[in-house]
């Protein structure tokens, strides 16, 4: 009997018959007041009619009667955010996390909870674990909800200590130093301790002139953090831009004896070198570096600079091609189209130096010649000794090259006019 009533309110239900719902449902609660699935019901459409007060009674009710009802919890949870009691919410939610850990509305109502309290990450948190629990269940629509209501979110946040430091080093490789100053000295304020800040600022200082505040911040990273070697490398970079490079070498020399097989240390101990015009030992360090990590484009392309100072173009040719085909590989194709115009540049260049070269080598050769040649005394001494005869000089000459091969020219001619004068005698 009760069960038939339990029925009749759900196909009223169904049917729009709200209150024709309710009535069937408290008739089947007065028949039996321990039939947990009618209080259910009937606080549903208490809810939809407006009634949260007495919606939330008969979740109390449904709950006390079965406690481990997932649905009484979620329901009841709901309400209390209609009614903005945050706090009981939560509570409803975190019960039926218990109940169903794995839940996809449970975190998503958890998520809208923490968005009304401003609990900014939290919210966002909770909403990307709904929307992928919503993944799961291969729900997209409600998973679309939960991306809709997080990403605004997102642009709420202050920046990350990544992000900050991702767009310190873009600025540093745009020669920004200003607006990186500006950046970090933030990251500072709200991170008075963070040693990377200090030693990119340091180096940023370095880079604009301000030597003494540089030392001053590698000096401060150095005392929080002494046998970092990140902050040691920092320290030889520094030196390296505000002009010490015998200093910056010495401390680059003792970071290697320590670590041998950093590849940072080799590049940063080339560069140091490179400001002391020291070309062949920038050329050796950015090699071994290559040796420890022969897939990265920019070192052959820094060594290919170094070479090209150092005048082996040909040399530095090689290098910005090994770059390019790693680019190519990796579809980098702006660097690639770079390496390929530095390329050609160069060759060009060489091709210039190579036609030179010979040019000069011809010349020197020429010279050689006619150096070895003969003067005009001694060709006419000969020919007076052959009554003028040019044909039996030539032939005597041919004679004495191949009785003696490889002499000078003007040999020849001396020893054929010497063993005709001596004849005469």
């Amino acid at each position: 009997m009760v069960q038939e009533i339990y029925q009749q309110g759900l196909a009223r239900t169904k049917s729009g018959d709200r209150y024709g719902a309710i009535q069937a449902f408290s008739k089947a609660i007065a028949a039996n007041p321990e039939l947990a699935e009618a209080y259910y019901q009937r606080g549903l459409i208490l809810f939809d009619l407006g009634d949260r007060q007495g919606a939330i009674k008969d979740y109390d009710q449904t709950l006390s009667l079965n406690p481990n009802f997932f649905d009484g919890y979620i329901a009841r949870g709901l309400t209390h955010i209609a009614i903005a009691d945050l706090v009981k919410a939560q509570a409803d939610i975190a019960q039926a996390l218990e109940i169903n850990p794995q839940s996809a509305i449970a975190h998503q109502l958890l998520g809208l909870t923490y968005k009304q309290q401003n609990q900014v990450e939290k919210a966002i948190a909770t909403y990307k674990k709904a929307a992928s629990l919503f993944l799961e269940l291969r729900d997209e629509d409600n998973c679309r909800r939960c991306i809709e209501s997080y990403k605004p979110l997102e642009a709420l946040l202050p920046p990350s200590t990544e992000d900050v430091f991702a767009k310190v080093q873009q600025k540093i490789d745009k020669g920004d130093y200003t607006e990186t100053l500006i950046d970090l000295n933030w990251l500072l304020q709200i991170e008075p301790k963070n040693v990377k800040a200090f030693c990119l600022r340091g180096l940023v200082l370095g880079k604009l002139g301000d030597s003494q505040s540089a030392l001053k911040d590698l000096n401060q990273a150095l005392f929080l953090e002494p046998q970092n070697p990140e902050v040691r490398i920092g320290r030889g970079k520094i030196r390296t831009e505000i002009g010490d490079a015998q200093g910056a070498i010495a401390d680059f020399n003792e970071l290697l004896r320590e670590y041998p097989s950093n590849n940072e240390i080799y590049i940063c101990r080339a560069k140091a070198h490179l400001k002391l015009k020291d070309y062949r030992t920038a050329i050796e360090d950015f090699s071994r570096s290559l040796a420890l990590n022969h897939q990265n484009p920019q070192l052959y392309c820094d060594r290919a600079e170094a070479r090209y100072d150092f005048g082996d173009l040909k040399g530095a040719i090689d290098d910005y091609q090994q770059a390019a085909n790693i680019w190519f590989n990796q579809s980098i194709m702006e660097r690639y189209r770079y390496a390929l115009d530095r390329i050609n540049l160069w060759q060009s260049e060489l091709e210039k130096q190579t036609k030179e070269t010979k040019r000069q080598q011809n010349q020197a050769a020429a010279m050689v010649d006619l150096m070895q040649m003969p003067s005009l005394e001694l060709q006419q001494r000969l020919l007076a000794l052959v009554a003028g005869n040019m044909a039996i000089a030539q032939r005597l000459i041919d004679i004495a090259k191949q009785e003696n091969p490889n002499m000078p020219e003007v040999w020849y001619w001396q020893k054929v006019v010497f063993d005709l004068e001596s004849d005469r005698q």
